[in-house]
């Protein structure tokens, strides 16, 4: 099966779920019972049990040098929280993450940095994984991120140059040569000097977004931190 064709499949099946939606009641993506008329997406039971961490990791599992500064994960990837990262990932369903943003609004203000960015930037896709996907799971947080900090989106300036396996398998070494060279800067009068926040979604070892941080460091960035929606627990970041 070719691209296009998972993305005509994806449509379809994104237009057959919003089709069931107006028959059926929608179900909770954690726990599959039907939601209420004032739940979206997550009940509330689901969405009030995920395990906020409030506070930044201290070190990165990553070996050699670290070009991230500071790196925040917002909820512990628990089983419920895994699930919804996979249906972010693979069933195209985006909205949840607003959900939980929206819902947790105070508290992750809270834990968002004081000093000044200029810009939020997503850990880019590579082009070919986004045309089988259709989106960057990561775009909808970076544009809530951005907004609630009052700065620019910086998207267009990075890019993956790399296809790589999934890191899901694979150790910190492994993870670390699977994402070497794999990310670009396409302008670099437009990260020279800038303060940038990375944007991803599950934190491990680091190692993709420490690979693009030095792309960025190298390009003259003056400060690369880190925000993801979670962390799986008792790991080092």
């Amino acid at each position: 099966m070719d691209s296009l064709q998972k993305i005509i499949i994806g449509t379809f099946k994104d237009l057959f779920n919003g089709l069931l939606d107006l028959v059926y009641p929608p179900l909770c993506l954690i726990c599959e019972k039907r939601l209420g008329e004032d739940e979206d997406q997550l009940c509330t039971p689901c969405l009030t049990n995920f395990i906020l961490l409030g506070k930044p990791h201290a070190k990165f599992s990553v070996p050699g040098e670290i070009f991230l500064g500071t790196a925040w994960a917002l909820f512990e990837f628990d089983e419920a929280f895994q699930n919804l990262i996979h249906h972010l990932k693979y069933s195209h369903r985006r909205r949840p993450v607003r959900v939980v943003l929206d819902h947790y609004q105070r508290e992750i203000i809270e834990q968002l940095p004081k000093k000044f960015y200029d810009l939020v930037i997503s850990v880019p896709l590579h082009p070919r994984k986004l045309r089988e996907r259709g989106y960057n799971q990561v775009d909808d947080m970076s544009a809530w991120l951005a907004d609630k900090l009052q700065v620019e989106i910086g998207n267009h300036l990075v890019q993956r140059i790399k296809y790589t396996q999934t890191q899901t398998k694979l150790d910190a070494e492994q993870r670390q040569r699977n994402v070497a060279a794999a990310f670009a800067v396409k302008d670099l009068e437009e990260i020279a000097g800038k303060q940038i926040l990375l944007v991803d979604d599950v934190l491990t070892t680091g190692a993709t977004s420490n690979a693009l941080a030095g792309v960025l460091s190298a390009a003259g960035a003056l400060q690369i931190d880190l925000m993801t929606l979670s962390t799986p627990p008792h790991e080092s970041a």
